[in-house]
């Protein structure tokens, strides 16, 4: 159902900046409740008729609008082809929190993030790119816990001069409200990290649901059981008590509050369902996509951007020839630095490519992702707990092997060659790669590209090298030069790679959610 201008009878579309209904063609301002459609026969929701239903033909995603003509980018896999599907006959949603940031002032936002980002794809700094950004009404369940009994422990610490006395207190919270409403969003197939971080939104700008103000939006559908989050509310509105009693008390009487073991009884008496306002921006690259968040109601920036290759490389190496510039003028490095500093480097190329392969295994197996998980097909969860099972090797029998004959040989060998600061430097740098590459195995079992696997063992086999150089300690400098050349030669090789594996990390699966018919 499309909402007609009462003068000329145009499409009237829901303006940001006014808060109200306005025009396209005539520029008529009408408030949104001159709109307004309620069903009389319930007094908790305000369902309403002839919403019209969206497919994505790229992945399946099913959004409601008021347009049947409407035309926009689906905001879980970027694609165009939203076909027109039907009416969504009712809506439970009781509330909804309208637009307060145009699609103007999101695009100036992200450009003003985009800016900390070094090395940004081309695409995310074009102006016509970010005219894709779609707004998108998402759904949340909003938790009223009821608060109760605190067991909040406090101490304060007097220094003398050869003792302290620590002094121990049980804090009593009075909670303002009897109930606390702590959020969650009720859609499988938005990720609950990037729900959580977008946070908060001003729950005093709701309004009753009204279908006017989905006008020129689109509106996501509840596909999470609504008692998913009741535990998960209830921790979380004792956490935030107990901070901000912490941090009250901390400023006023200098008490210092255990904020791990101290809680407040909590207990979940009910539910309301809300629709909060997002404005997404997907970046594609073959089958991942990234995506920029933007909190339409505060206007706060979420997105885990990739780089690009070609601005990496490119800087990287002015950043090289700007370093070996210096180190020429200051000093000249001598080859066992020269091999220590490739070392170094190494360990931290290694450090990179493991803190992505880590993201890219629970972005790939939801196993942060609790609405998902409890709404996905059995079958499903079965493959995420064997995952799970496989993530940490059963036994630590090779790091056993590897501490017992390490320490023989420290004993045997090194009296015998005075080991020096950058022999041991390397003995740590070998130890730490092999660690490093059994989570990265462990992990490799859920991600189809064998990618971080190989950046790992490249930069092992540069560090292994370098190790061996210095331990030799060759008399002719010719050695030192010609494996760190070798070494040099294989960073940048697995450097190619740590790059792809860190996009990895920065990005998502495609989505495909065509069994969305099938979640209960």
């Amino acid at each position: 159902m499309a909402f007609r201008c009462k003068n000329c009878g145009g499409n009237i579309l829901f303006d940001v900046d006014s808060q109200s209904m306005k025009c396209r063609h005539c520029e008529s301002v009408f408030p949104p409740e001159e709109y307004r459609v309620l069903d009389h026969s319930t007094q908790s929701s305000f369902p309403e008729e002839g919403l019209t239903m969206f497919t994505c033909a790229g992945c399946g995603a099913a959004l409601q609008g008021t347009e049947e003509s409407q035309v926009g980018f689906c905001p879980y896999c970027g694609g165009q082809s939203l076909l027109h599907i039907g009416k969504n006959e009712k809506n439970a949603t009781e509330y909804l929190l309208p637009f307060q940031v145009s699609k103007e002032k999101c695009a100036e936002l992200f450009r003003e993030n985009a800016k900390k980002v070094r090395y940004l794809p081309r695409e995310l700094k074009n102006p016509e790119h970010l005219k894709s950004f779609t707004g998108i009404y998402m759904p949340y369940y909003e938790y009223d816990v009821q608060m109760g009994q605190s067991h909040i422990k406090g101490t304060t610490v007097e220094n003398h001069a050869s003792y302290e006395i620590v002094n121990t207190f049980q804090i009593d919270a009075s909670v303002s409200d009897d109930l606390c409403s702590v959020p969650f969003d009720a859609s499988r197939y938005l990720d609950d990290e990037i729900a959580s971080r977008l946070l908060p939104y001003d729950r005093r700008k709701e309004r009753q649901f009204n279908a006017a103000y989905l006008s020129g939006f689109y509106a996501d559908a509840s596909t999470v059981p609504p008692k998913t989050y009741y535990r998960d509310a209830e921790a979380q509105a004792s956490k935030d008590v107990v901070e901000e009693v912490a941090e009250r008390i901390r400023a006023e009487q200098g008490i210092t509050v255990d904020t791990k073991t101290s809680h407040v009884d909590a207990k979940t008496q009910g539910h309301h369902s809300a629709l909060l306002p997002m404005w997404f921006l997907t970046w594609r690259k073959g089958d991942r996509v990234a995506y920029a968040v933007v909190n339409g109601e505060s206007g706060k920036v979420v997105s885990d951007l990739p780089v690009d290759l070609r601005a990496f490389f490119a800087g990287c190496g002015m950043i090289a020839v700007i370093l070996f510039a210096v180190l020429e003028l200051l000093f000249q490095p001598t080859p066992l630095l020269t091999s220590v500093i490739s070392l170094i480097a190494g360990v931290l190329m290694a450090a990179t490519v493991c803190k992505s392969t880590k993201q890219i295994f629970e972005k790939q197996t939801h196993v942060h992702d609790k609405g998902w998980s409890v709404v996905a097909k059995p079958v499903v969860q079965e493959v995420q707990t064997e995952i799970k099972r496989k993530r940490q090797p059963k036994t630590n029998l090779p790091l056993a092997l590897l501490v017992f004959f390490g320490t023989i040989a420290a004993f045997f060998v090194l009296p015998f060659v005075h080991a020096s600061l950058p022999q041991l430097i390397a003995i740590a740098a070998v130890i730490y790669l092999v660690l490093e590459i059994r989570k990265v195995v462990s992990w490799q079992r859920a991600i189809p590209e064998k990618q971080p696997l190989i950046s790992m063992v490249l930069i092992l086999a540069a560090v292994i090298l370098n190790a061996v150089i210095v331990f030799v300690t060759p008399v002719s400098d010719f050695w030192y030069y010609l494996g760190d050349a070798a070494c040099i030669l294989i960073l940048v090789a697995a450097s190619v790679g740590m790059t792809q594996v860190y996009n990895m990390g920065a990005t998502r699966p495609l989505p495909k959610l065509f069994d969305r018919n099938e979640v209960g």
